[in-house]
């Protein structure tokens, strides 16, 4: 349960700052999930600029 707070809390800071700019299905993805959830990371701390479900979807 605690994983979850922590990942809904990334979303709001992450929509919060850039509004949601990609597919919410990817989170159901399994595979794709944990990618999403660096670069949404990366996005807060200015590393990167809003995510795409092409940056999500592309090759590593």
């Amino acid at each position: 349960m605690e994983d979850e707070s922590g990942l809904i809390m990334l979303i709001q800071h992450y929509a919060s700052r850039f509004g949601i700019t990609f597919d919410s299905k990817l989170m159901d993805d399994e595979v794709l999930k944990p990618k999403l959830i660096k670069l949404l990371g990366d996005a807060i701390s200015g590393k990167r600029g809003a995510v795409t479900d092409e940056d999500v979807r592309e090759a590593p």
